[in-house]
């Protein structure tokens, strides 16, 4: 369970001058939880902490806001919540399985789908850096993302917060000039402590966009428009002193549109048509967008004993959502997506741990434990039918024709020579290839940690070290076809020595044919893994000047988890159909060659064998096509976290190596056909992380975040750096507060400024695109009165523009950039 002990000064509480003095985050907020139980600063890992007021400073209101903010993580804007691609210290992707994990009131949040929600009433959020497989196994390799929101028993009242906001500057190029951007959110809650043991709270939010950027194909309307909606609620019950039940229930609604790629032009010789899309415009023809229903809920019981405490963590999620796409971003009307998808899981952990430490005399340390088992169940169902349209079957057709005449031969006759003229046609308004997909995974697990407390009897010298098993299997349901009608005919063409030529001989007529084919089995992998964690820490005694500081050295092992690509099928089809066209062409074609007495039997062999090559079928492993291997890596961190000067200045300080295996990317199907997880090979991250925060007078404080990656793939044959991995982040800020006399008309004004930014970022794997650093700077003034707080905001107050996301498909490019400078108004009203 998570106990956050809120102290006098928090937000909101009657003096609210005293609520926003800048204060040692942990000195009023202890978080504990069943894997720790020390403050976070004091345990030997890299940590960002950022507590509610940070978040309100920074405008952060969802998981993409911290990007940058925590030194080496960075989030993309790609203009959707379909899924949350994390970077850190070289690890992420934006498909497939998370390189961080995120838990929220000690609950899992397994699928990456449900990773962006609304932060309206979070208290605190830790960011944990580095591997943290040992006791949170799958999808920790990067780290964890833990969310705390407000806990009923210590904060009572009801928040009332309204923001609005407005884009009013234009691009720095004056590409792209959406306007009219308007953004409001309204977040009502309730906390309520009905007795000592019964306490509850109550959470309405709304989200409500118009959108910037605008699609010139589709009469300039706004495309990354977006309407959120949701309730949470929360319980807790204390039957007994011993005995604890929290109990969090919550549902969100989401409707957004997308996505504002800008085409930049080619990036090699595209065999699709080309598109009147001009370069640097956002122009494409079909609507796409992205619509969530997302339900989660979470049971943590705690029982104390006097010398154990055991926790108990259910989590349960569904999330059911729909992905509209325009897949090739371009006015030409080639080929869209439509993926639904429908995911439970159903997770459980349990946790014992002693509650004091065990004094060892004998060998001179104090000894803590900690067991835990775990256990997961999802169920996954994707409907995702990749469609062809009126270019993409012209497209389609151009693919076989131009295939097959390009090989067919030129035959010498008597006094001409003869070439052909193949023509296969696809019929239809559209072709579809439909597909259901069924992908449950299973996962279990069983850890430990061990720590010696003073080893050897020196006093702040600590050795921790783990172990956990974990076992997970997974399976593939998959059923995929498709059907269309396709005419063939063959002419000749023959040309004479005088160079004059007869057109438009029929060699084969034409002919009909009713085309169908479908992919349907069972596939499943398993794989255990062993996840050791070992750490030395070093309490440095306490000075006057140097209090609660420490050192430390990890070495530790972190994975996450492998699966199937099922967006690879479409790609597979459309090879088998191809085929599958070629063999009814050879089937009525080569009667016909065979009966030609002026073609030269040599000519004739020869077109027999080309057409027979072309239509035959090739073997086709499904699970080497579609399967992507776990993702592992040891990592090695040194660092140390310093108290200076009555903690009036903190610092911490990190170096880490990762030497990763079968590193998992993301990239575009060879056909264009959608995005997929591969293994890439094996890298190295070199970095370092340095935090700082110093409270310079009772009223100003700073802090700056650098967080520095060398990651570089290491294989023998390419010298590249991973993509999506920004060489520098940098977030530095300031806050100014003037607390006013007591006779005042206000109590307080505060004045807050920071920049935050990442870069130079590749974007590719063979690193041809890329983005120097960039950010933005931001500010905000609030006024305070009791309990109410009005704040001027202004974001991205230089219109710097710089890509947030970057991709290609089918030899193309494209990006999304930021928006430009927003201003917007937030009063927030306590009762």
């Amino acid at each position: 369970m998570h106990l956050i002990l809120a102290a006098v000064f928090a937000l909101f509480t009657t003096d609210v001058a005293d609520s926003l003095r800048t204060t040692d985050i942990e000195e009023i907020v202890v978080v504990s939880t069943p894997k720790e139980s020390q403050r976070l600063r004091q345990q030997p890992l890299s940590s960002t902490s950022l507590s509610q007021d940070a978040m309100h400073e920074r405008g952060i209101v969802d998981v993409k806001d911290i990007s940058a903010t925590v030194p080496n993580l960075f989030i993309p804007n790609y203009g959707s919540n379909l899924t949350t691609g994390i970077y850190v210290r070289g690890v992420g992707s934006r498909i497939g399985t998370p390189a961080v994990a995120l838990y929220v009131d000690g609950v899992p949040q397994v699928s990456a789908a449900s990773y962006d929600f609304n932060f309206a009433n979070v208290d605190r959020i830790d960011v944990l850096r580095g591997s943290q497989s040992t006791l949170y196994g799958r999808n920790s390799m990067g780290g964890v993302i833990r969310v705390f929101t407000k806990n009923p028993m210590q904060y009572q009242g009801t928040d009332i917060i309204f923001d609005g906001s407005h884009v009013v500057g234009k691009a720095q190029d004056g590409r792209n000039d959406g306007g009219g951007f308007g953004r409001y959110r309204l977040n009502l809650t309730h906390y309520h402590r009905i007795s000592e043991r019964f306490a509850f709270s109550g959470h309405l939010f709304g989200d409500i966009g118009d959108g910037y950027f605008r699609n010139e194909a589709r009469g300039d309307e706004h495309i990354d428009d977006s309407k959120d909606l949701g309730t949470r609620m929360r319980f807790i019950f204390k039957p007994s002193s011993t005995l604890n039940f929290d109990l969090t229930v919550s549902h969100e609604w989401l409707k957004q549109g997308g996505y504002p790629y800008e085409y930049l032009g080619t990036v090699g010789v595209p065999t699709t048509p080309d598109p009147t899309t001009a370069v640097g415009h956002i122009a494409y023809d079909n609507r796409s967008g992205y619509r969530r229903n997302l339900t989660n809920a979470g049971l943590t019981i705690d029982k104390t004993w006097e010398k154990v405490l055991l926790s108990s963590v259910t989590g349960f999620q569904h999330l059911h959502d729909k992905m509209s796409l325009d897949q090739d971003f371009t006015d030409v009307n080639l080929y869209t997506l439509m993926q639904k998808q429908n995911i439970n899981t159903l997770s459980e952990e349990i946790i014992l741990k002693n509650r004091s430490a065990m004094l060892m005399n004998a060998w001179r340390f104090n000894y803590t434990w900690l067991f835990g088992l775990a256990a997961l169940q999802q169920w996954t169902s994707t409907d995702g039918p990749v469609e062809f349209h009126e270019d993409g079957l012209g497209w389609l057709n151009g693919l076989v024709n131009g295939m097959a005449n390009r090989y067919m031969p030129t035959i010498p006759g008597d006094g001409y020579t003869m070439s052909f003229a193949f023509n296969n046609k696809i019929h239809g308004s559209s072709l579809a290839f439909p597909g259901t997909y069924d992908t449950p995974a299973t996962n279990f697990a069983i850890f430990h940690q061990s720590s010696l407390n003073n080893l050897f009897g020196v006093l702040g010298l600590n050795l921790a070290a783990g172990l956990r098993l974990d076992y997970e299997h997974m399976n593939l349901d998959y059923h995929t076809w498709y059907g269309f009608h396709q005419t063939y005919s063959l002419g000749g063409r023959l040309t004479y020595p005088d160079g004059s030529v007869r057109d438009g001989m029929t060699l084969v007529p034409e002919s009909h044919f009713d085309v169908s084919d479908q992919l349907q089995d069972k596939l499943s992998d398993h794989y255990l893994q062993f996840l050791p964690k070992l750490t030395l820490q070093y309490v440095l005694p306490a000075t006057s000047a140097l209090q609660r500081s420490s050192v430390y050295a990890s070495l530790s092992r972190g994975y996450r988890s492998g699966g199937f690509n099922i967006q690879m099928f479409s790609d597979l089809l459309q090879s088998r159909m191809q085929t599958r066209i070629l063999k009814n062409v050879t089937d009525v074609t080569l009667p016909v060659v065979r009966e030609q007495p002026s073609m030269p039997d040599i000519a004739k062999a020869t077109v027999e064998d080309i057409l027979t090559k072309m239509s035959k079928d090739q073997p086709v492993d499904v699970k080497a096509a579609t399967w992507y291997k776990p993702e592992s890596s040891w990592n090695f961190e040194l660092g140390g976290h310093f108290n200076l000067f009555d903690s009036r200045l903190q610092t911490d300080v990190s170096a880490f190596l990762m030497d990763t295996r079968d590193q998992q990317v993301s990239k575009m199907t060879d056909g264009g056909l959608g995005r997929v997880t591969v293994n890439s090979g094996k890298s190295r991250s070199l970095g370092t992380e340095v935090s700082l925060r110093a409270i310079v007078t009772e009223g100003l404080s700073l802090d700056a975040a650098y967080g520095f990656t060398h990651a570089k793939f290491r294989d023998d044959d390419r010298d590249t750096f991973v993509p999506f991995v920004p060489r520098h982040t940098l977030s530095v800020g300031a806050t100014q507060q003037w607390d006013l006399p007591i006779s005042a008309w206000l109590d307080a004004v505060k004045l807050h400024a920071d920049y935050r930014g990442a870069g130079r970022i590749y974007w590719t794997e063979v690193n041809n695109a890329w983005q120097n650093f960039a950010g933005a700077l931001n500010a905000r003034l609030s006024v305070v009165k009791k309990g109410t707080e009005l704040s001027l905001y202004a974001s991205n107050i230089l219109s710097t523009r710089y890509q947030t996301f970057y991709f290609e498909t089918m030899k193309r490019g494209f990006a999304q950039y930021s928006r430009p400078v927003e201003l917007g108004v937030q009063l927030r009203l306590r009762f």
